[in-house]
């Protein structure tokens, strides 16, 4: 039997503890996420600023042992919950019946809260990814990182970084990668975004210390590369470290080695500045940048999964004058569920901030 209650001070503890012991499973598989969410004190300030930041959370339990968490709120009519503010037991084969559980608890209210799409990061384990399937939810991003390190290119390409003087080019690349994104089969992008936008936004991350590394051949700018230091998952990529934001190559030039050599700089930079790990999150349909990202040897850390409800729903969740059960306190349901009374050793891995990063219109 599953019951659920809210995440308040009371349950934090018990919470903090399972993000951190499925982080351990996950990290031991994939050691270049970060080593802090495996201790419970980290998890547990996490937690507490997620709800210091407005966001409502669900703790599953079987029994008397914790086995799922998940803790979001809606911005911008997204329903969102971030990898530190999910989990389920690592021991479970099947967590379908904790994640429906848990989704069929929090969505309502962020629904009434005003979201039509839901947007969930989780960490690369099998039966989490399997489970958010079963309930209709589609694979959007990946996230994933690798060493920094020098590395040799051959590619006859000059490479600098690029200042506030370079900001016209960079805007115009950038933008090739935005228009990209719009194209089948990625259909990422809905509306389109005006140059002096893009212009705005590359500004503002050259006054927070993003770095743009810019290929020039042949008398012009082709390509673009863009290094910031603030994490879109802090669970999945290293906060403070290098990530990998938009990222172009000219048409022209597609596919001649422009973007790999820009990667290339990127991580010997990296290297040199002291950094360990490069991490960077993409569209999975996009076509050009799975390939592009796994055979520059990036492994998936975690994924964003996406779903959209219909509007009806929402319409009548604000026309519902009553709350409904609240979440904050003693249990709120119960659910039966069988499986979890012999629960099966984890299984082995296989492998907005809307995700705008990585998303390489590169070809190489």
């Amino acid at each position: 039997m599953l019951t659920f209650r809210g995440l308040d001070m009371i349950a934090l503890p018990e919470a903090a503890a399972l993000v951190a012991r499925e982080h351990a499973v996950a990290r031991s598989r994939r050691p270049r996420m970060p080593a802090a969410y495996t201790e419970p004190e980290h998890c547990r300030v996490a937690l507490e600023k997620l709800l210091a930041d407005g966001c409502i959370g669900v703790v599953a339990h079987g029994g008397q042992r914790c086995v799922g968490l998940m803790c979001g709120r809606t911005n911008d009519a997204v329903g969102f919950v971030p990898a530190h503010g999910l989990a389920v037991d690592p021991d479970l084969a099947d967590a379908t019946a904790v994640v429906v559980g848990l989704f069929a608890e929090l969505a309502p209210i962020l629904i009434r809260d005003g979201a039509v799409r839901f947007a969930i990061d989780h960490v690369d384990l099998d039966p989490l990814g399997a489970a958010f399937h079963n309930i209709g939810f589609g694979r959007g991003s990946v996230f994933a990182a690798r060493p920094a390190g020098p590395t040799t290119t051959a590619i006859g390409v000059d490479i600098r970084i690029g200042t506030s003087d370079d900001l016209d080019s960079i805007a115009a690349l950038s933008q090739i990668e935005f228009d990209h994104r719009s194209t089948p089969p990625i259909y990422a992008t809905s509306t389109p975004r005006a140059l002096n936008r893009t212009r705005e936004l590359h500004e503002r991350l050259l006054d927070d210390g993003a770095v743009h590394f810019l290929a020039r051949r042949g008398g012009r700018d082709v390509g673009l590369l863009t290094l910031e230091f603030t994490s879109p998952a802090p669970r999945l990529c290293p906060n403070a470290g290098p990530h990998i934001g938009p990222t172009a190559s000219h048409p022209a030039v597609r596919g001649e080695g422009i973007g790999r050599a820009l990667v290339e700089v990127a991580l010997d930079w990296a290297d040199v500045g002291g950094h360990e790990t490069v991490s960077v999150d993409f569209d999975s349909p996009n076509p050009l940048s799975r390939p592009f990202w796994l055979d520059l040897g990036f492994e998936t850390m975690g994924y964003r999964v996406r779903r959209t409800i219909d509007a009806s729903h929402a319409a009548l969740a604000h026309a519902d004058d009553q709350r409904g059960p609240e979440v904050h306190g003693s249990p709120i349901s119960a659910r039966p569920d069988e499986s979890l009374d012999d629960p099966q050793p984890p299984r082995k891995t296989i492998g907005d901030r809307t995700s705008r990063r990585g998303n390489s219109s590169h070809a190489e």
